[in-house]
């Protein structure tokens, strides 16, 4: 008999999902490094990881927002005009 070929063993075990699974592995494990989070104390102390990753996101949010709101003084009035413009062109046609 036969063994069926990886991929298609039981529809469970292909192999391009084994590489997809590594590669964000390695993409949460390094990001994980990069904000200084240990992995243990997410097993250990889960609340306190909740409360640092908001604390990282309320800093991220912190740091943009200034540039957010510098950026809305110029792209919310093209905006604006873009569907004025878009608008006033839909009325027109029967």
């Amino acid at each position: 008999m036969v063994s069926p070929p990886l991929s298609t063993y039981h529809g469970v075990c292909d192999l391009g999902m084994i590489v997809k699974i590594v590669l964000a592995c390695f993409v949460v494990g390094y990001a994980i490094s990069v904000f200084d989070i240990d992995p243990a104390r997410i097993l250990t102390d889960t609340w306190h990881t909740v409360v640092e990753i908001a604390q990282l996101a309320g800093g991220v949010m912190e740091w943009a927002l200034p540039y957010i709101l510098i950026g809305a003084v110029v792209v919310l009035p093209i905006a604006a005009v873009a569907a004025l413009l878009r608008w006033t062109r839909g009325r027109g046609r029967p």
